[in-house]
């Protein structure tokens, strides 16, 4: 869960809390990814492939180190109906590859590393449209995406 205070943002990753300024740069061991002011997602000055440009903002995580890579958490920030969706950028001495987006729309996460593999859990979205029984049915459910050796799953299957 994300709470502004102050132009900071508290992130809630499962019971630990963790304060982090909203980061439109940050260094990874093999150069630095930054967000430029049209909003494009830039690996040492460059954009990355496949582009991520943002909705309205984009905001990278801390780089958790995967083995000889370095992996960052973005989040493309949106509007009401569809608040955030991510990607993951492994970055290693040959660049940075981007993952294909993944999400519900929710920006209430829960981020879990273990081993190898990065878990990114979230409520189904109810958005402005949705209907009373539909997010009666939906407020129940979570969906899990796992990040392992740049590819992300849900439910065992390849995010396309």
């Amino acid at each position: 869960m994300r709470k502004y205070i102050f132009g900071v943002t508290l992130l809630l990753l499962g019971s630990i809390s963790a304060l982090a300024q909203e980061t439109k740069d940050v260094t990874t061991r093999f150069g630095a990814l930054t967000v430029n002011e049209g909003g494009v997602l830039l690996f040492k000055g460059s954009p990355v492939q496949p582009t991520v440009e943002a909705d309205n903002s984009l905001d990278l995580s801390e780089p958790y180190q995967v083995g000889a890579s370095d992996v960052v958490l973005v989040t493309d920030n949106g509007g009401t109906a569809c608040p955030a969706i991510y990607y993951f950028v492994t970055v290693t001495k040959s660049g940075a590859k981007v993952t294909p987006s993944f999400g519900t729309c929710s920006d209430l996460i829960t981020v879990k590393r273990v081993g190898d593999s990065i878990s990114v859990s979230m409520p189904v979205h109810q958005g402005p449209g949705m209907s009373r029984t539909a997010r009666s049915r939906t407020a129940r459910g979570r969906h899990v995406y796992i990040y392992r050796a740049g590819v992300v799953t849900e439910n065992g299957k390849p995010v396309m």
